[in-house]
């Protein structure tokens, strides 16, 4: 029997941590990053479009926030990924309440927790084994 594929959408406006990110996807058995964008326009309709299981994106975009992105997109209709993962350079408690009253998964702090967003896509692909 074959596993289910993970898909992933990432929206990050940093290259470096975009570069970072498609690499931790990469690492994980039978995942693969469907799209990605910079700006909360362009992963609007990438999401749309890909529909992946996992979105990761960041707080502070080109032209809004990761939880712009989350309210237009349930605003929209826009079909919620089975698991939200952000990770943002500022871990306060601000963001973290509103990242959990927008319906993220899991906050990651990029200085000292982005190693997590791997452990979370292994824990996702085994799960769908």
């Amino acid at each position: 029997m074959q596993r289910a594929e993970l898909t992933v959408f990432i929206v990050e406006d940093s290259p470096a941590v975009m570069e970072r990110l498609v690499e931790a996807v990469g690492d994980v058995p039978n995942a693969r990053v469907v799209g990605s964008a910079e700006a909360v326009a362009g992963a609007l309709e990438g999401v749309r479009a890909q529909q992946p299981r996992v979105l990761i994106l960041d707080v502070q975009l080109r032209d809004g926030s990761g939880f712009r992105l989350l309210k237009r997109m349930r605003a929209e209709g826009v079909c919620r990924p089975e698991t939200i993962i952000i990770v943002t350079n500022y871990p306060n408690d601000d963001y973290r309440n509103a990242s959990r009253d927008c319906g993220v998964d899991h906050f990651f702090d990029k200085g000292a927790e982005f190693h997590k967003v791997r452990e979370v896509l292994l824990r996702l692909g085994e799960a769908a084994a």
